[in-house]
């Protein structure tokens, strides 16, 4: 090393402060646990867009859908629960806390619950359609309550 050249000393990541590496090594693999996990917003956004298209659908072609589930006496419901599933849809995708949107839809799914329970129990209703819609509410509310139990635990 000639004499105009003088040798810098290392210097440790600012993460390390130190700490032995493993540990360092540990926090920058952990998540905070206030972290709001990636699959729960993507999921909640999902559910969003999900939400706007089923409530299109009801809105557009009431008629086609009481048909299917054979309870034609019911339009203006079915309208009605479009306009609900396109507010949640709304909610979910322009607020920053979207947990209580998605309870909101857990609520309506219990709603759809109970209407299509009433649907079953009718002489005049298919109910093979109205059990496939059953089901497709289950499966969707599981979602629900997933993403809205993990951003609720975020404050999300």
């Amino acid at each position: 090393m000639d004499a105009t050249m003088t040798e810098t000393p290392r210097r440790s990541a600012p993460a390390a402060a130190g700490r032995p590496r493993t540990e360092v090594n540990e926090i920058r693999t952990t998540v905070p646990a206030l972290a709001t996990p990636v699959w729960s917003k993507r999921l909640a956004v999902g559910l969003g867009w999900f939400s706007i298209g089923l409530g299109l659908a009801e809105l557009a072609a009431p008629g086609a859908i009481t048909r299917w589930l054979g309870v034609e006496d019911h339009p203006k419901l079915l309208r009605a629960y479009g306009l609900r599933e396109i507010a949640a849809g709304v909610g979910i995708l322009t607020n920053s806390k979207i947990a209580p949107h998605l309870w909101g839809r857990v609520a309506g799914d219990a709603v759809d619950l109970a209407s299509l329970g009433a649907a079953l129990r009718d002489e005049d209703s298919n109910r093979k359609a109205v059990a496939i819609a059953i089901g497709a509410v289950v499966g969707v509310t599981l979602l629900d309550i997933m993403a809205g139990k993990s951003l609720s635990a975020t404050r999300s």
